[in-house]
């Protein structure tokens, strides 16, 4: 008999990130990426070796560029690993739950469910560009509600929360939700970080990574700020040695000052593309909707999502399609000028067909 019945029933009831999908010798314009790709390779330290368990230099300078100190920040692999770590560390299987709007990303359910933990889910509307409602997020919170997440720019919609809303579900909750403020896309839009409010509220945690902006999706390297002590307990329950070496060293070479220039301008690009593409993208007919975006991707609604999904993907442009309460909608990553360039011309093609 396989041991599979042995599984927590709710495990064995999950289904496995639908990541976006990855074929050779397409454009990916369904991941999220950066266009920008490094040369950066070169090892300094011995392989032979293990690693630091918590690589200090690393975390020095990534406290240094978000605004915190170093005991306020914990360096994770991705920031996909820090919602896991914080919602094992808060939510006691079968008695917490967790907390978020949706349309969101779908990783904060799916390691709730991981843990056992609940979750509570507070519909955004689409007529109203999916703005997060903090009145309907504090209205859904219980005794039970441990952590709160709040992806800003929201993925997959590109909507950021204002920080005066941002303030009022801070100060609401203060002893009673630690608040997560998911910043994947922060340097794409005009907020700006929160993390320089770490220090006035000690229940918030702040999410960052370098997929993004810096464009090392591949290093699998991200971060989690929070209060020393909070910072402290999630360190205690993350694996040790959890970076490579290879990675330690290819993200302080990532970022040195040249190579932040270079992100920076990179971010530049995409933002003035994402411009372009999103006007030229509202004048096709099949196009009802183009919600505005402060990410490096922007959500349309089309007459038929799985034509349009069908046809950029037989001329090699990949896109992504959520289903559900987006079955009408189509997210589509920024690229390079040339790769949109390319999806302008295949969408051309779909308009006439």
């Amino acid at each position: 008999m396989s041991i599979v019945s042995l599984v927590r029933p709710e495990i064995q009831a999950l289904r496995a990130y639908d990541a976006a999908e990855q074929l050779d010798d397409t454009i990916r314009l369904n991941a999220n990426e950066s266009p920008q790709i490094s040369s950066i390779g070169n090892f300094r330290r011995p392989l032979n070796r293990y690693p630091e368990v918590r690589p200090q230099r690393l975390q020095a300078a990534l406290a240094g560029r978000f605004g915190c100190s170093s005991d306020q920040i914990l360096v994770t692999r991705g920031s996909s690993e820090a919602i896991d770590l914080i919602i094992r560390t808060f939510c006691r299987s079968g008695e917490d739950h967790i907390l978020t709007p949706t349309p969101a990303f779908s990783m904060y359910r799916h390691y709730a469910i991981i843990q056992g933990a609940g979750v509570v889910e507070v519909q955004t509307v689409a007529e109203c560009d999916f703005a997060i409602d903090v009145d309907a997020l504090l209205a859904a919170c219980d005794a039970h509600t441990k952590v709160i997440f709040v992806c800003s720019p929201n993925n997959p919609t590109g909507t950021p929360l204002p920080r005066a809303d941002l303030l009022r579900l801070l100060d609401q909750r203060r002893s009673q939700s630690a608040v997560v403020v998911d910043e994947a896309y922060i340097e794409f839009g005009d907020e700006q970080s929160v993390i320089e409010l770490l220090n006035s509220y000690p229940n918030l945690l702040v999410l960052r990574t370098l997929s993004k902006a810096l464009g090392f999706a591949g290093v699998r390297c991200g971060a989690v700020a929070g209060a020393q002590e909070i910072i402290a307990l999630l360190s205690a329950i993350q694996a040790p040695y959890a970076l490579a070496t290879p990675v330690v060293e290819c993200v302080e070479d990532a970022l040195n000052d040249d190579q932040l220039i270079i992100a920076a301008n990179a971010v530049k690009q995409v933002i003035a593309e994402r411009s372009r593409l999103m006007s030229a993208i509202s004048n096709y007919d099949f196009v009802s909707k183009v919600w505005p975006s402060e990410a490096n991707f922007f959500l349309i609604r089309v007459d038929d999502a799985v034509a349009m999904m069908n046809h950029c993907k037989a001329h090699k442009v990949l896109l992504r399609h959520f289903g559900g309460e987006l079955a009408d909608c189509i997210r589509i990553t920024v690229g390079s000028q040339s790769d949109n360039d390319t999806l302008l011309s295949v969408l051309n093609r779909f308009a006439k067909d």
